[in-house]
């Protein structure tokens, strides 16, 4: 146990900068960011939490309309899949062809949507469509609003952290050019008495 406190002594004095009478107004300033940068770090936890907790009621309420506004229905294809005419060779996968369904008013809708690969003309594929018949995106899922609003509470935890890290290095480095300065100022005094220079 004794050893486990020494160590834990010598952390704290090493985050502190030491203690005692050398130690100089700039030590002491880099010791309050210092503090100041592990609550800030310890506090972006809560925060980013919030935003994930936010987040994901928001999506979840956004989900929710959706799965009451959409719904699939059953197409059929008027022609074979094929590759779309924009599509890059990075994204060889992606067939669309142009398919036809009865939209909420009864009406026959027409459209180009993506199907599998080895769809043919005459076939059917299930789509999603909304309130007006338009072809739309699948509600969102359970796991989509949790994996969004967890991503943004990564880039919140992120940026918090990122930004403090970078203005405490920042406060550091100006602390670090004053002492320098400081330093050559009393060496210039000194420097000649001490090699003996002094007349």
């Amino acid at each position: 146990m004794p050893e486990n406190t020494s160590t834990a002594q010598r952390l704290l004095r090493r985050f502190a900068l030491g203690s005692g009478p050398l130690k100089r107004g700039s030590d002491r300033l880099q010791v309050l960011a210092r503090v100041l940068l592990v609550i800030t770090l310890l506090t972006a936890v809560p925060i980013a939490l919030a935003v994930v907790t936010a987040a994901h009621s928001q999506g979840q309420a956004v989900a929710a309309a959706e799965a009451v506004d959409r719904h699939q229905v059953t197409a059929r294809l008027l022609d074979d899949a094929a590759l779309p005419a924009d599509a890059g060779i990075a994204d060889p996968g992606t067939m669309t062809a142009t398919v036809t369904w009865t939209g909420p008013s009864g009406n026959a809708r027409k459209g180009v949507v993506a199907v599998p690969r080895e769809a043919r003309a005459g076939s059917t594929v299930t789509i999603w469509i909304g309130r007006d018949g338009d072809v739309a995106r699948r509600p969102a899922s359970p796991s989509d609003v949790a994996a969004e609003a967890t991503g943004l509470g990564l880039v919140i935890l992120m940026a918090i952290s990122l930004v403090a890290t970078l203005a405490y290095l920042a406060f550091r480095k100006l602390l670090d050019r004053s002492r320098l300065r400081r330093w050559a100022t009393e060496w210039a005094v000194v420097e000649p008495v001490w090699t003996g220079k002094v007349p």
